[in-house]
C-alpha cells in the first residue's frame, strides 16, 4: 500500500538540473506576465509560455515519477 501523497512529498528530492530548469521555467513565465502587462518586452508573450512548458517538462515528469 502506497503512503499518504503528502508523506512522500516531503521526502522528494530535485536532482540539480530540474532545479534549475524550474527556475528557467518561472523566469519564462515572469516575462510573459511582463509582457501581459506591459509592451516593453521584444518578444510575444507566446515564446514566454513556450520556454516556461519546455523548461518545466522535466521536473514535472521526474516528480510525478517519484510521487
Amino acid at each position: 500500500m502506497k503512503k499518504n501523497l503528502i508523506i512522500r512529498m516531503w521526502g522528494f528530492m530535485f536532482p540539480y538540473i530540474d532545479i534549475r530548469l524550474s527556475i528557467l521555467g518561472g523566469l519564462a513565465f515572469g516575462l510573459m506576465i511582463a509582457k501581459l502587462w506591459e509592451s516593453i518586452l521584444i518578444l510575444d508573450w507566446y515564446w514566454y509560455l513556450i520556454i516556461a512548458l519546455l523548461a518545466w517538462i522535466k521536473p514535472a515528469m521526474t516528480f510525478w515519477k517519484q510521487v
